[in-house]
């Protein structure tokens, strides 16, 4: 990169760093998709509420799995821009080693503990026996999981960005064709669907291995001295994905349960059906952040700072112009959607209903994922923080609690939208603040640490 490159072609830069990113995240939402698709219509609703009880333990897996391997990558990138070849080697081979041997050992904790969890989950009687049967095989599929988005990172850093996304394409085909198989065909239920994700996740994970270990690959396995600095610096590098994450559980399992009290499995099962649309829309949100990241964070570097704003608004008026046209597609053809997962018309009712409420949430949601990244790469952790936290947990977490107790069902869409909405305003603010400590000769910029 360089600087008259990006200030000539900025939405030509935008888009070069974004896709690759936005193509991953989205196929991944394509196989939670499909996963819900098969549950919905060849198991029943109830086996999909059952799923979506147990989304918070996904989300702490995914925690563990971006806190180690943003924290690894972004030091494996350090080495190899000071050209460090084997240091580099040591640290993808320490990241991967440590990410396995974490998530193993929660297993066998989560494992030891199923009951006590499944119940504090909010599973009853009536969902116990999906929930067991689908999360006992899922225990043994995260640790591949998060071993598979690792290596995944890793292959990245290493250039090789087309690699990944092939691997991803393929797992996404495959986990299609045995869900069809196993839940459609055999009639396996929501444990032939567990059984379909490992089955993907394992060849996964040992085709990703295999690259380290060819001639393909610039990184590669070795030998290493396990290093406690090291493993601080990564969790350190990766903590505010693994908090990101922890605010998505979190609110999952407050969601469940509002749901549960206000609305039963119905409302649960219409809740992750709306749910994959504002998560596939998040990804696409994200996605265009990670793209923004590093452009951002070049220009600061070289106080072009007037083309990071730019940058900053262009891509908040291409996800505006995007959330813009989900929001009509889904105000339109919810009703269709919902019929695709095979549930009653109460089920498809709340989720039209939950659609109409949630059209402020594509508007703005973008808006706020942007100006939370932006903030993170010009240097203001704070502004970044106070971001996060009011959409994903201090107003989320209120207004799910408040809004039911005031408008019943209507009052668990509100939560989500109120709370985009009003971090908006806040982002806004901050936005400005920016603003005139720019024009004061005051940038918030704090070049990272180098790796000692």
């Amino acid at each position: 990169m360089n600087t008259e490159q990006i200030k000539e072609n900025k939405l030509k830069m935008i888009l070069g760093f974004s896709i690759p990113s936005i193509i991953a995240m989205l196929l991944e939402t394509v196989i939670t998709m499909t996963d819900g698709y098969f549950t919905g219509n060849y198991v029943g609703e109830k086996a999909l509420a059952a799923i979506n009880l147990g989304l918070p333990i996904l989300y702490f897996y995914l925690g563990i799995g971006l806190c180690v391997g943003v924290g690894g990558t972004v030091i494996c990138g350090r080495l190899l821009g000071a050209e460090d070849g084997k240091r580099a080697n040591e640290v993808l081979s320490q990241t991967i080693v440590t990410s396995l041997v974490a998530c193993v050992v929660i297993s066998a904790f989560l494992a030891v503990l199923f009951a006590p969890v499944r119940n504090l989950l909010g599973a009853d009687a009536a969902l116990a026996g999906f929930f067991n049967e689908y999360y006992k095989v899922m225990l043994l599929n995260y640790p591949l999981m998060v071993l598979t988005t690792v290596l995944g990172m890793f292959i990245r850093v290493d250039g090789k960005p087309q690699v990944c996304m092939i691997i991803t394409i393929t797992g996404c085909v495959l986990n299609a064709v045995l869900d069809y198989a196993l839940v459609a065909g055999l009639g396996l239920g929501v444990f032939g669907s567990a059984i379909g994700s490992l089955t993907v996740q394992a060849i996964t994970a040992l085709v990703m291995t295999g690259y380290f270990l060819s001639r393909a690959s610039g990184l590669s396995y070795t030998r290493f001295a396990f290093d406690r600095a090291l493993n601080k610096e990564i969790m350190f590098n990766g903590f505010s994905e693994f908090i990101g994450e922890m605010a998505s559980a979190i609110s999952m399992f407050v969601f469940n349960f509002v749901l549960m009290e206000y609305a039963g499995p119905e409302g649960v099962a219409a809740f992750t059906i709306l749910g994959y649309v504002v998560y596939g829309f998040s990804m696409i949100c994200i996605g265009f952040g990670q793209g923004l990241t590093p452009l951002v964070s070049f220009m600061f570097g070289a106080k072009e700072f007037e083309t990071a704003i730019e940058l900053r608004k262009i891509t908040n008026k291409i996800l505006f112009g995007i959330g813009v046209a989900i929001a009509a597609i889904f105000l339109l053809m919810g009703r269709s959607y919902a019929g695709l997962f095979g549930c009653s018309d109460i089920v498809v009712d709340m989720v039209v209903t939950g659609f109409r409420f949630y059209l402020a949430t594509f508007l703005v949601m973008g808006y706020d994922v942007i100006n939370s990244m932006y903030f993170t790469s010009c240097g203001d952790a704070k502004s970044s923080a106070l971001i996060s936290s009011l959409r994903g947990i201090v107003l989320l977490l209120a207004f799910t609690f408040i809004l039911p107790m005031i408008f019943g069902m209507k009052g668990i869409w509100m939560a989500g939208p109120g709370a985009e909405i009003l971090t908006a305003v806040v982002s806004f603010c901050l936005i400005n603040r920016q603003r005139l400590a720019l024009e004061e000769g005051k940038p918030a910029w704090k070049p990272e640490k180098a790796l000692q």
